[in-house]
């Protein structure tokens, strides 16, 4: 965001919360989560359109998918109550009865059909959780509730995939269409939606006969992208809680009426080198990857910039990642060698590169990717860096149109918590791959065929050592949140780095 926009949106989010204060003694008596977001959603409803935060606390409280992660990172029910692959390429999942839309419309078999069809439908070309059922080729209606789903080849994490699917009432759908839906969605979650916009808030208001009843009233979604105003809201009791503050802000405002929460996450901040658009040949060598991820001192950052609260990335997942390689080194921070090795590669004096980083999300985002640059500067590559916003992002992202040499991309294995997640996206399964190694598809595709969940285990590990010699991304930061919550609110937990919202109670 450009610096003169900012006094702008400070203006305009202090006069949304002022309208709130005003009429703080109604909100004084009821049960209304007040929760501040970066940004609302940009395809409001749709949650087809983008994958995880911000938009993710959004439509976390109005949809479910037939299969969610719990807060281990583990598989457990959700819209479907059982899952088994009878045959190798055919799961069949039994469904939870008695469920219905927010607009009324019963939640069965011929729902879930419908919505899984309709994102294998052109309508649905190009947005992102489409590619999580591109391997399905028919889908069959058992009874009710019972579903079979044929897949092309055997995918021994199907259900892992529908994690990201989130289940919309099938009739609004079908006669809206997804932008007017988006407009006025309805999902089985614990809330609905009241409006899009009321004096510069999302509201949505409680759905107590859902599946999973909440115990407060309602949640207003509050665009807070400035962390200066978030502080002010959160001091003066206009907001609720926030998962978006540096280390350094929440823990100054521990103990003065807030407790703090930090929770581990299966993602790896990094830098993904765009191999299959960049003009610097230099990012073809894989000593000039690794010299430039060994240029950076990621102990330094974890310590002083995020207080401890993280860990230096030295693969693509997490430890609550499936198929993370706890035996793997960490990346030493080695200027000395990493210019040797660019010597040795022949670029003895450096070189120039361009990339786009979103700054916005992460806890001293704007500074961590500086100190990156800081840090390759150090030894001879100069990176000219620009923050650019999400929904810039995202276009670029999902047409491949990028104009820039590296690109700021977290190895996401949420919701999955299958490090394979990541791995298909920097791989040439991306339908606009930026990062392709053919020799790579026979690994990864082999992992999809193996039932056997220990040794499908030791190939995802062999495979992270592999990410991690070949070094498609700088890796950076084992990504960790950290929630400041008011003593008000009760019962705070996360799962998918969203709170159990229908968990959540308030007691003002």
């Amino acid at each position: 965001m450009s610096q003169f926009m900012i006094p702008f949106f400070r203006i305009l989010i202090i006069g949304c919360l002022a309208s709130l204060t005003m009429t703080s003694g109604v909100y004084a008596q009821d049960k209304i989560l007040r929760m501040p977001v970066i940004s609302l959603p940009p395809t409001l409803g749709n949650p087809y359109g983008a994958n995880g935060l911000p938009s993710a606390l959004v439509w976390f409280s109005l949809y479910d998918p037939l299969v969610r992660t719990n807060e281990q990172g583990v598989l457990e029910a959700a819209l479907a109550l059982s899952w088994e692959a009878i045959e190798p390429t055919r799961w069949r999942f039994k469904l939870r009865e008695g469920v219905t839309f927010s607009n009324g419309e019963p939640f069965d078999a011929r729902a879930a059909s419908f919505v899984l069809s309709w994102l294998m439908q052109d309508e649905a070309r190009g947005l992102i959780v489409a590619n999580e059922v591109q391997g399905i080729s028919g889908i069959e209606v058992i009874d009710d509730f019972t579903l079979d789903v044929i897949t092309r080849e055997p995918d021994a994490i199907f259900p892992k995939r529908l994690t990201a699917v989130q289940m919309l009432a099938p009739k609004a759908l079908a006669e809206q269409g997804i932008t007017e839906f988006a407009r006025r969605p309805a999902g089985t979650g614990p809330f609905e939606v009241v409006s899009w916009n009321d004096g510069g808030k999302a509201v949505t208001r409680a759905r107590h006969a859902s599946w999973r009843p909440p115990m407060i009233d309602g949640i207003h979604f509050y665009q807070i992208p400035d962390e200066t105003t978030l502080v002010q809201a959160l001091q003066s009791g206009q907001v609720d809680l926030t998962t978006t503050l540096t280390p350094d802000a929440a823990f100054d405002m521990e103990g003065n009426g807030f407790y703090v929460s930090v929770s581990k996450t299966a993602q790896v901040l990094s830098f993904a080198f765009n191999l299959e658009g960049t003009s610097v040949e230099a990012l073809h060598n894989p000593r000039v990857r690794l010299a430039m991820n060994i240029a950076v001192d990621r102990q330094a950052i974890a310590d002083i910039v995020l207080h401890g609260t993280t860990t230096p990335a030295n693969q693509p997942g997490t430890p609550l990642t499936f198929g993370y390689n706890p035996d793997l080194l960490p990346i030493s921070y080695d200027p000395e060698r990493a210019r040797n090795l660019l010597t040795e590669a022949g670029y003895p004096n450096g070189f120039f590169v361009r990339a786009d980083a979103v700054t916005a999300g992460n806890a001293n985002a704007s500074l961590i990717f500086q100190l990156v640059q800081q840090g390759l500067r150090g030894i001879g590559v100069d990176m000219e860096l620009r923050s650019i916003v999400f929904s810039e992002w995202l276009r670029q992202y999902t047409t491949g149109t990028w104009e820039v040499d590296l690109f700021s991309l977290a190895f996401n294995s949420e919701p999955y918590y299958d490090v394979i997640r990541p791995m298909e996206y920097y791989s040439c399964a991306k339908p606009v791959p930026f990062f392709c190694h053919e020799a790579l598809m026979s690994s990864l595709n082999a992992t999809g065929a193996e039932f056997n969940a220990e040794k499908r285990h030791s190939m995802l590990q062999g495979l992270s050592k592999t990410y991690r010699e070949m070094a498609p991304a700088i890796y950076i930061l084992e990504v960790s949140e950290v929630a400041v919550i008011a003593d008000h609110v009760r019962n705070y937990r996360v799962r998918t780095r969203v709170p159990v919202y229908e968990a959540l109670e308030i007691e003002r």
